[in-house]
């Protein structure tokens, strides 16, 4: 187990709210059914936003919060798989934007929705090694405009924002995981030189409410820990009722369960990340308290990390 421990937390939105009702104007879908297939109510959408905006923000959020500047930061990882540019990479955008110093190592994490779980992972490995002192790790993703907005089982889902932490060194803390992939890339993905995502929910649902459950036992098991030792538990903000199953299957209260996707919709990379900074600002993470994160994606990736707060 690695001591770890989380400095500071910031996130930014798309700039634009987009309703069920505004979707139901442009595709067969109406609020009602969206609510019962997914519980999404809006998201965002970062209509007049680049990915590395967002990024950004977030970026300056979780150095203001932790006290810090950027030069400050040897590690810069941007989880995403919707850059704005093949090259360079986000990571180096956003590094030039806030004034990183010239010896960071700053690169991109493609993980699909698992990806800030992948980051974080990586990150802690080298802050462990002694290869960074603080590590700034984004979950960013600017996914709207690879949609097609005919297809009503996509582009219901998805939407845009960004979530930051800064990860440091501390023998008291701690973190763990487990990750994992099951190539696979017919059930989700997104062709580069035909951007539309494609689907088979049924597909993921079962992958998730399978894979997931499997991840939190098996971590729980590696730190020897039980599921009622964890104060919440933070899944990939995929689908509500994904969450639901993932609950039942664990065994633990749904309250432990946070959510926001009714407001932000599934945010891939950055849906976890979001929810963390959320949830430090509203005081629900204490000093001391254990949490696991889950995530699961196109690959099909999966994995799940636990935190000391």
């Amino acid at each position: 187990m690695a001591g770890i421990r989380i400095r500071g937390y910031g996130y930014a939105h798309g700039d634009k709210v987009v309703t069920n009702d505004d979707l139901a104007a442009m595709v067969d879908t109406s609020d009602a059914w969206i609510r019962e297939k997914t519980g999404i109510v809006s998201r965002h959408f970062a209509e007049h936003r680049s990915n590395a905006d967002m990024a950004q923000e977030a970026a300056e959020g979780a150095l203001r919060t932790a006290g810090l500047t950027a030069e400050d930061i040897d590690l810069l990882l941007i989880c995403t798989f919707t850059p704005d540019l093949a090259t360079p990479s986000l990571a180096c955008q956003v590094a030039g934007r806030l004034g990183t110093k010239p010896d960071i190592l700053a690169m991109d994490v493609n993980g699909a929705c698992s990806g800030f779980v992948y980051g974080c992972t990586a990150a802690a490995a080298m802050l462990v090694a002694g290869s960074a002192r603080r590590a700034l790790v984004i979950g960013s993703e600017k996914i709207s405009p690879m949609m097609d907005m005919n297809d009503r089982r996509t582009c219901i889902l998805f939407a845009d924002g960004a979530g930051a932490l800064v990860m440091e060194y501390d023998e008291n803390g701690l973190f763990e995981s487990v990750t994992g992939c099951l190539p696979d890339d017919q059930i989700l993905g997104c062709p580069r030189f035909d951007p539309a995502i494609y689907m088979s929910g049924q597909e993921v649902y079962r992958f998730a409410t399978s894979q997931v459950p499997e991840a939190i036992e098996t971590l729980l098991a590696k730190v020897g820990m039980d599921r009622e030792d964890i104060d919440y538990y933070v899944c990939h903000q995929a689908n509500l009722r994904i969450i639901d199953s993932v609950a039942r299957r664990v065994g633990v209260d749904r309250k432990r369960f946070y959510t926001n996707i009714e407001t932000t919709g599934n945010t891939s990379a950055a849906s976890v990340a979001i929810c963390l900074s959320e949830m430090m600002e509203k005081g629900l993470l204490q000093p001391g308290m254990h949490v696991v994160c889950a995530g699961f994606g196109a690959g099909l990736t999966w994995g799940a990390m636990l935190m000391r707060i």
